[in-house]
């Protein structure tokens, strides 16, 4: 059963939440909805589920449309799930009663409960409270009552935001695993690339309200079709320039930039991009400092006549001070109008 947002919009009283967003998720695919706070993927998640009235487009789920201006679905009636960050479980409540709610007293309950208990590996947690669990097993738990009740669709809301960085990815794993068992369309919302990249099939790169990109890791890494694309890999900086005659002039030199206009350009280099060069004229490239970063080194280096430090990783330290030059691979490196 899909999930399907189309042309979606809203507005919070002149201020522009969402705009002109498309989705469309599968079921089993997990779909991460990327962005910094502030963009609109949370309000896109509220209408989604049904808790934000929708003001333009429509939403379907399992090809039937739920909700369009003036005529949508209330939540109760939405077979979607959904996780809060901080995952809002009733403190007075076991683990066992937190799964329960919304389906006591429905025919076969004792079963599903028992069935998303063991999925979630709580069974010795279940007469426990929430403030006996650690913070992966109060997001198990949260998970399960929402998956209880049998959704066709599931939605995230920054699910790892309430816990500790240290465990993050362990629980990743753990995530990835119990959400694919559960065949459903999944959408989770994240500002961690990290995130987005070891738990998404796809991901919808979103930016000032409005889905500027949808492709899976590997050809967000092959083909970047957007700054926000070709940014989203560890490691990766940028340099600013001039695009003229197809051509984009940096501080680290001139690239190809074909078919785009002339103005001001954004290269981005993945990590592995630059490299330090033995034997050059080391001309231009100052080493301003050099730290242990594990397993090798990274140096910042100053342009001359620019203000902007770059990074380049290495297997020894280089001295403070020190004159160095690039070697620059331009396959790794890619250009958009700087906007």
């Amino acid at each position: 059963m899909s999930l399907i947002l189309k042309g979606i919009s809203h507005q919070f009283d002149d201020v522009a939440a969402v705009y002109d967003a498309h989705l469309e998720v599968a079921a089993g695919e997990i779909m991460c909805l990327f962005g910094p706070s502030g963009c609109g993927k949370t309000t896109l998640l509220r209408i989604a589920a049904g808790l934000e009235n929708i003001q333009a487009g429509a939403i379907e789920l399992g090809g039937k449309e739920i909700a369009r201006p003036g005529r949508e679905a209330p939540p109760e009636d939405r077979a979607i799930g959904f996780v809060f960050q901080d995952f809002v479980l009733f403190p007075h409540m076991t683990v066992e009663q937190n799964i329960a709610f919304g389906i006591a007293g429905m025919k076969g309950a004792k079963a599903i409960i028992a069935a998303q208990l063991d999925a979630m590996q709580l069974s010795e947690k279940a007469a426990r409270y929430p403030h006996e669990l650690s913070g992966g097993e109060q997001q198990r738990v949260a998970l399960a009552r929402a998956l209880v009740r049998n959704p066709e669709a599931l939605l995230l809301d920054e699910p790892f935001a309430a816990i500790d960085a240290t465990l993050r990815r362990r629980l990743r794993e753990d995530l990835h695993r119990v959400l694919k068992e559960q065949n459903v369309a999944v959408v989770l919302v994240t500002h961690d690339p990290e995130e987005a990249l070891a738990l998404g099939d796809r991901i919808a790169l979103m930016r000032h309200g409005h889905i500027v990109e949808t492709a899976a890791p590997e050809e967000l890494f092959s083909a970047p079709q957007s700054f926000d694309g070709a940014k989203i890999f560890p490691g990766s900086q940028t340099v600013s320039g001039a695009i003229k005659n197809g051509q984009i002039e940096t501080a680290l030199g001139t690239f190809a930039a074909p078919g785009l206009g002339d103005g001001p350009g954004i290269a981005i280099m993945r990590e592995g991009a630059l490299s330090i060069e033995s034997g050059g004229n080391a001309e231009g490239f100052v080493v301003t400092d050099c730290r242990f970063t594990g397993p090798g080194w990274t140096a910042y280096l100053r342009v001359s006549a620019s203000r902007d430090l770059i990074r380049v990783r290495m297997a020894a330290p280089l001295q403070i001070g020190a004159r160095v030059s690039l070697s620059i691979d331009p396959g790794q490196i890619f250009i958009f109008v700087n906007q």
